[in-house]
């Protein structure tokens, strides 16, 4: 089958969404699928000479002014485009996104009497107060929920990545057909790596004397404002007071990344935190194999990818008991979730820093219960879908 996938978020953007684009065109491409992406076009200097992973068509764009990151297509130069997704001929077409481009993948499904498939990833209503700080939030949220009601309204099919941002789309009264269908992560890249784990550790020591003496944490994702990471400086202010040895490495970049550096710094932890920038995806097995505990805040996760990626590896999770985490998470299996406030958020790092029997059997569970979400698993409910709303 040819699939044609429309999405605003695309490389050189590094994101959850990008990740689960990248995981399922890797995955149907091996199982014989022919995929083709269409997103934004960005400057040269942003791409870094790196080629698409997979056959991709560039939509002519321009800078949306939120960030570096989000682009916006060109409607007096999408026609190029658009010819170029006719010659791919897609006999489905999946839209990633609610902006220009996936505007743009909604009317090429009208005009070729497709039906409409999405994902939502994003919760929305959650970003507004940092990505729309003049309105008050009493507009902005309604105004949210609006929007996304006219985005939707004629989709044949929605598909979520968790229960939790499915019944979100619902209480906004999008009345469609839904499908929970998680990014499945690869388990061939990422499991335990015990001994790439402990050359790593060695590094850190050499480049950073003292960092391994105590337990390391270990955060992964975009460094930005909807990640909640004011609570982690806060309670790694809170974990030190009780054990001082304790050291956090913050492996992503982002918007934000020099805030929240200067925040950090502000809490006197310099010298406590390495920041690496980003790192290639391939290098994260051996990062979560080092650390002894992942800790994410995030508030805003449809699914959470990383905290999945962290768990296939074998390390324990103390993440904030919201959205996509939660149902990670569920019941304490394979980590903590604790309460969206740096007090709570300390005393379940410690308490798993302070036990190891507790923390090996949480590592263990951690493994088990992340392959719900392998990609193969992932994979066929997509191709099953594909087939069912497209046809063989």
């Amino acid at each position: 089958m040819r699939i044609a996938f429309f999405s605003d978020a695309y490389h050189p953007r590094v994101s959850g969404q990008v990740a689960s684009i990248d995981e399922f065109c890797k995955c149907l491409t091996e199982r014989g699928h022919d995929v083709c992406i269409v997103c934004p076009s960005y400057p040269p200097e942003r791409m870094n000479g790196l080629p698409d992973p997979f056959r991709t068509i560039r939509v002519p764009s321009g800078s949306a002014i939120i960030s570096e990151d989000d682009r916006l297509a060109l409607p007096w130069r999408v026609s190029g485009a658009l010819r170029a997704v006719d010659e791919f001929g897609p006999q489905a077409v999946h839209v990633q996104t609610e902006f220009s481009v996936g505007a743009l993948g909604r009317r090429y499904c009208r005009r070729h009497g497709l039906p409409i498939v999405s994902t939502c990833h994003t919760y929305y209503e959650m970003y507004v107060k940092w990505y729309l700080p003049l309105l008050p939030e009493f507009i902005a949220k309604p105004a949210v929920r609006i929007w996304l009601r006219n985005v939707y309204a004629h989709d044949e099919l929605i598909i979520t990545p968790s229960r939790r941002i499915r019944d979100v789309m619902q209480s906004y009264g999008i009345d469609r057909e839904y499908a929970v269908i998680p990014t499945g992560v690869d388990e061939r890249m990422f499991y335990p790596r015990p001994e790439q784990a402990a050359t790593y550790r060695k590094e850190l020591e050499r480049n950073h004397p003292g960092f391994t003496r105590g337990a390391l944490l270990v955060y992964a994702g975009r460094i930005s404002q909807e990640k909640n990471l004011e609570i982690l400086a806060d309670a790694m202010v809170r974990i030190l007071r009780d054990a001082p040895d304790t050291r956090l490495l913050m492996a992503g970049d982002g918007p934000h990344k020099t805030d929240f550096q200067k925040m950090f710094r502000g809490r006197d932890l310099q010298g406590k935190v390495i920041w690496t920038g980003l790192l290639p995806r391939e290098s994260l097995p051996v990062v979560y194999s080092a650390a002894d505990l992942f800790v994410f805040p995030s508030v805003t996760e449809t699914q959470g990818l990383v905290t999945i990626e962290a768990m296939l590896c074998g390390t324990p999770v103390v993440g904030v008991n919201r959205m996509g985490t939660a149902e990670i998470l569920e019941g304490d299996t394979g980590g903590f979730l604790a309460e969206n406030d740096a007090d709570d958020f300390s005393e379940k790092v410690l308490t798993l820093m302070r036990d190891p029997a507790l923390r090996a059997k949480k590592a263990a569970e951690a493994k088990e219960r992340a392959r719900r979400w392998t990609i193969g698993h992932a994979c066929d409910e997509m191709e099953q879908m594909y087939i069912r709303i497209f046809g063989k």
